[in-house]
């Protein structure tokens, strides 16, 4: 099958652009927020409960989206969460209270969830089999281009008018990419089917679902969760800080994280051959580097350099285990159709855990240091680690 207006390529450009837009529509909150704080506009433990209020409305939406996603159009979907966003910026650029920016940031959550479920299922459905790892990873990869621009535009529009224009300019460009997918990204024909079919359907889907194969990796993709938002929700404040630095300083380290990110999307089909084509495997080797680089934190104070790099490789370690449970592992359930179920399950299991943490984080940070970051960073990737494993022996049957 192949989409009726656009070629694949054509089809795989506007995916990308798409879902990169709503990365610069959320990490212009990484920059913006501590200009913020300085402003007086938000606090800490506004911060931290904007970052909650997203990561709980966008876990809640792809729950509720994935399983839409594999019944209804993509592109009305993916418009309408496009849309949304774009609205939830424009409003947050004209600085209401902080309490209805609090909302207007949950809505700007939900908004998002709409996309990669939809938009994975029509890859998986667009690309042959064998090239599903290969353009699932990079699609990924515009998480980390739409990373780097949503903190590079930020940053710009701070410095050359005021924080207002870190959601306008977000806003806009949302906006031009939900008219681009609703002109030209073609939904999927739906296909008619008998009561009696839809609801052997929705049973073999619901057994699938139910796998303990599925289950059992919601914990680590839980614990990656903590790890993948709470990095890009932290990371500016982190190095303002701890090493005082000023807007253009702390741009150029902050931007570096991403930039990071987007390698690992990158490497992620080369370390995957490497790994034999085991996902599983990919996400070990990827959280053990994330441990090891937590180390140096859990110790005293840590030189600007060295931090850069130690967060440096973890951003691209977290990218590269992200793509394991976010697009490859899910794409195995093209044949059963509930590919957008699955990244569903994922991604809430993800956001759960970053919603839970984001909200504990702003309270201890008023309170404490950042090292109760890094401590439970560490501690969750060993456990992480550790459900995989499980995991795999269970899928060899050598755990009962």
């Amino acid at each position: 099958m192949t989409t009726k207006c656009l070629s694949r390529r054509q089809f795989f450009s506007l995916s990308y652009f798409a879902y990169a837009s709503i990365y610069i529509a959320r990490l212009n909150l990484t920059i913006a927020s501590p200009v913020m704080q300085k402003q007086g506009l938000l606090t800490l433990t506004q911060i931290g409960m904007m970052g909650g209020a997203f990561f709980l409305c966008y876990s809640i939406g792809q729950l509720l989206n994935g399983f839409l996603g594999d019944a209804l159009p993509a592109r009305h979907m993916i418009a309408s969460g496009l849309f949304f966003t774009a609205v939830g910026n424009l409003c947050i650029g004209l600085l209401p209270p902080a309490e209805i920016i609090l909302i207007l940031w949950g809505i700007n959550g939900f908004s998002q969830s709409m996309l990669w479920g939809p938009l994975l299922r029509m890859l998986a459905e667009n690309f042959p089999d064998t090239n599903h790892a290969k353009t699932a990873s990079l699609l990924n990869s515009s998480v980390g281009t739409g990373s780097i621009l949503g903190i590079l535009i930020a940053a710009a529009a701070i410095y050359f008018q005021d924080v207002r224009y870190a959601f306008f300019l977000p806003g806009l460009l949302s906006m031009a990419a939900a008219v681009s997918v609703f002109l030209f990204f073609p939904a999927p024909a739906l296909r008619q089917c008998a009561k009696k079919e839809a609801a052997l359907i929705f049973s073999s889907r619901l057994r699938f679902l139910c796998s303990p194969r599925l289950l059992i990796l919601l914990l680590p993709a839980m614990f990656h969760g903590v790890l993948k938002d709470n990095l890009n929700l932290w990371v500016a404040s982190y190095f303002a800080d701890a090493y005082s630095l000023a807007l253009t300083e702390l741009s150029f380290y902050v931007v570096i994280i991403p930039l990071l990110t987007l390698a690992g999307r990158l490497i992620y089909p080369t370390v995957y051959r490497l790994c034999h084509n085991r996902e599983h495997t990919v996400s070990i080797a990827a959280l053990t580097a994330i441990a090891l680089c937590m180390i140096p934190f859990c110790l005293r104070g840590i030189p600007v350099t060295a931090a850069i790099v130690c967060l440096g490789i973890t951003a691209a370690a977290i990218s590269v285990t992200n793509n394991s449970f976010l697009s490859v592992y899910p794409t195995r359930y093209s044949k059963c159709g509930c590919v957008s179920s699955v990244v569903g399950l994922m991604d809430f299991s993800t956001y759960l855990g970053a919603v839970i943490s984001s909200i504990l984080y702003g309270r201890l940070l008023e309170k404490g240091s950042y090292s109760i970051l890094f401590v439970s960073w560490f501690i969750l990737s060993i456990f992480a680690i550790l459900f995989i494993y499980i995991h795999n022996h269970i899928k060899k049957g050598e755990i009962s």
